[in-house]
């Protein structure tokens, strides 16, 4: 088992084909290694195995790339990449830690910005107590199929409550197909927390039915039934969070223009100066006539 095993990779499913980049820098800018760059990629074992060893692609001033093949990540596994350079003369060498995982076709299709936030909801479970190397205790049943292609269909689901919990009603998408491309830019963390509470009814669906402890001659299973509770907690704090992102976010879209205060309120409207000195200046003047 490597040291490394367990820290933080970028993430590659199994068969997927994955492009990694290296910048190199030169007295503060972008510029060209001193000669080609090497990239080997390695079976992150106590005995690493090398798959690969090949110049890097130069599509740029200082930038090298490498892509995997479907063939390269169709073993489950840790891996790292290792990049080796000479920058004036000095020998120079950058790892990348990386994991393949289960095949997520779901999630290898998701744009950039949508796997970015996959990944930021999935560090949310990624030191999670029960599972080895990260997650929920789900995973280490042969059942379960929680990982980067459930978040990918829970995020689908994110995205439609979000066009539909409140008005205005929205038509966004999660590729673009059928509507706008979900705006990721501007309204990102709005779209972690939806899937992050995605993923917590999720986990409490999958906890429902845990048995009770049996125990005799045959295999016996913990009690973990009171996960339900335990996670119907954090959603509880987790839903208030997004509600109060979610208001911003349809208020946003409901085409109001530029707020005016002066409605009702006299010359201040209804946010006068109430914690100065009460004086004529800051009460609200109504005036009636009586005819």
């Amino acid at each position: 088992m490597a040291i490394d095993e367990y820290s933080d990779r970028a993430y590659v499913s199994r068969y997927g084909a994955a492009e990694f980049g290296l910048q190199v820098m030169r007295q503060g800018s972008a510029g060209d290694a001193d000669g080609p760059v090497t990239v080997a990629l390695l079976h992150d074992r106590e005995t690493p195995v090398e798959v690969f060893s090949r110049e890097a692609d130069h599509p740029g001033p200082g930038q090298y790339t490498v892509r995997l093949t479907s063939k390269e990540t169709s073993t489950p596994g840790p891996y790292v990449l290792v990049w080796t350079y000479t920058v004036a003369g000095a020998e120079e060498e950058w790892r990348l830690l990386l994991e393949v995982g289960k095949a997520a076709p779901e999630y290898d299709v998701l744009t950039d910005d949508m796997k970015g936030v996959i990944e930021q909801t999935w560090n949310r479970f990624s030191d999670l107590f029960d599972f080895a190397t990260e997650g929920p205790h789900l995973q280490t049943y042969i059942q379960s199929n929680f990982g980067r292609n459930r978040l990918a269909q829970l995020l689908r689901i994110a995205v439609g409550r979000l066009n539909t919990v409140a008005q205005p009603f929205q038509t966004y998408t999660i590729d673009g197909d059928g509507g706008a491309a979900f705006p990721v830019a501007r309204w990102g963390p709005l779209l972690e927390s939806a899937l992050y509470v995605e993923c917590l009814k999720h986990l409490m669906r999958s906890y429902v039915e845990q048995p009770e402890v049996q125990s005799g001659s045959g295999v016996s299973r913990l009690d973990r039934r009171d996960y339900l509770d335990r996670w119907g907690i954090i959603l509880q704090g987790e839903e208030q969070v997004l509600k109060s992102q979610l208001d911003t976010f349809k208020i946003s879209h409901m085409g109001l223009g530029t707020a005016r205060v002066l409605v009702s309120g006299g010359a201040y409207g209804r946010w006068g100066p109430t914690r100065l000195p009460l004086s004529e200046a800051a009460r609200p003047r109504w005036l009636t006539r009586f005819y």
